[in-house]
């Protein structure tokens, strides 16, 4: 039913979306499953200190259903598929329901919201067109994400493989790339200057209850790797009949599967968290939504999504 729903052309049922959300917040706050740190990290802007805990879940739920909205009106736009498809946004909301980010607003939601932004400029470039504005703007938008998340400057050249993906080199584009990623961290440098603070790494301050939530990652790894695969074999077939635009756009979500990838590991065996591995969950949201379009693996998919959409509401109680 949930499927049928948001799979339709009926902009409507995005208003379910802040409902599921304040379910995941009564849920939580019930069984404080997802402890509320003292400070929030965000990145090289250093950290603010928790004054009211229920204003900072609330702005995560508003940021999270922001970047479902984007996520969906960029697919939507960007014609993924023939006709409108709101599961993207419906994806992204059930799978960063298991991450720490939905429940307290950080710098990590908020670098999320700025390669949202990237994909939507370089998703704008076309082969045979002026696109500085948008290669500065995506650049620009892919600095603004690595101030809030420090890791996300070694994206760089990834920045240039994306760009080059779907242009031929142009040293004045490559020139722009570098300014565009280079301000806002110029900005956050002056900052830290002036304040003095220290860069923290480590997403998470507690440690408490969280190696239980090491179990939900990997029941969540394998339900989300199963989905991939059928993703994947959804992709494939798309791809067969569809523009070169479409595939240019598609490597890009791969190139940002592989920065997630390593990030996650980065993340998993330094800090023994799994937080990095949420920057997944935007390419994810993507490709997911192909699977279930498909004629060989919807109906699989469809029943690996509930699986996982039950499990996302059952594992505050386990």
């Amino acid at each position: 039913m949930v499927i049928r729903l948001f799979s339709g052309n009926r902009a409507g049922v995005l208003l379910l979306l802040p409902v599921f959300m304040a379910v995941y917040l009564f849920m939580n706050s019930s069984t404080n499953y997802y402890i509320q740190d003292t400070t929030i990290n965000f990145g090289l802007w250093g950290e603010s200190v928790v004054l009211t805990p229920l204003i900072s879940a609330w702005l995560a739920v508003v940021v999270v259903f922001f970047n479902s909205f984007a996520i969906n009106w960029i697919f939507n736009t960007n014609e993924f598929l023939e006709r409108n498809n709101y599961m993207p946004s419906l994806l992204y909301m059930t799978l960063m329901s298991f991450y720490h980010s939905f429940y307290s607003i950080d710098g990590l939601l908020l670098s999320h919201t700025c390669l949202i932004g990237m994909l939507y400029f370089f998703f704008k470039l076309r082969q045979n067109e002026d696109s500085r504005a948008n290669v500065f703007n995506g650049a620009f938008f892919a600095g603004l994400a690595a101030t809030f998340h420090p890791p996300l400057i070694g994206f760089l050249p990834i920045i240039f493989v994306m760009v080059w993906g779907v242009r031929p080199f142009v040293a004045r584009e490559f020139v722009l790339i570098i300014i565009g990623f280079g301000i806002p961290l110029m900005y956050a440098g002056v900052f830290i200057f002036f304040s003095d603070h220290t860069i923290q790494l480590r997403l998470l301050e507690q440690a408490t209850n969280y190696y239980k939530k090491q179990v939900d990652f990997l029941i969540t790894s394998i339900l989300f790797t199963l989905l991939f695969i059928l993703s994947v074999i959804a992709i494939r077939g798309r791809m067969l009949k569809s523009s070169t635009r479409l595939r240019k756009m598609v490597n890009m979500l791969w190139w940002l599967v592989g920065a997630g990838v390593i990030l996650g590991i980065i993340d998993y065996i330094f800090f023994e968290q799994i937080e990095r591995f949420s920057i997944l969950m935007i390419p994810l949201s993507f490709f997911l939504t192909f699977s279930f379009s498909n004629k060989t693996v919807g109906l699989t998919a469809t029943m690996l999504f509930y699986l996982t959409f039950a499990y996302s509401f059952v594992n505050f109680f386990i």
